[in-house]
């Protein structure tokens, strides 16, 4: 008659499998949240700053200065609104001071450089930048 009971060795594994994908997990994002930051880089820091505070070169010269985009969550009561941030970025939501505005539609500028080698889809290249705005708000 077979026990059931606690198995240490079952248990053990378990958790060496639960560790493995954890980690790997955590590498998939860290992948993820450095796309992003490219990304940012590229495309973003000129107005909003490298740290995302809106201190970016271009700022002082815009009519509408560039929001801190650290403070997304804190402006949410602590929560990242993560599909309001990327259809702001698509161009579905429209934000104050953009179109026909400095801010560009980045479904349509990412949307040019599809067909070119090296380029990921334009809404993996959204997500990736959410992602990274995420990584960036502050507590």
């Amino acid at each position: 008659m077979a026990q059931h009971g606690f198995r240490p060795a079952v248990f053990v594994a378990a958790l060496a499998a639960f560790a493995a994908l954890s980690s790997a997990a955590f590498a998939q994002q860290e992948l993820v949240v450095r796309d992003g930051k490219s990304e940012y880089a590229e495309n973003c820091a000129v107005c909003h700053g490298d740290t995302g505070k809106g201190n970016g070169r271009l700022a002082e010269i815009l009519t509408i200065p560039p929001p801190d985009l650290t403070q997304i969550s804190k402006r949410n009561n602590g929560v990242f609104p993560f599909w309001h941030v990327y259809r702001t970025i698509d161009g579905e939501y429209p934000v104050k001071g953009h179109m026909f505005s400095p801010m560009p539609i980045w479904v349509e500028r990412f949307g040019e450089d599809e067909s070119k080698p090296g380029y990921m889809p334009a809404y993996v290249r959204m997500l990736v930048l959410v992602h990274y705005l995420e990584s960036i708000q502050e507590k």
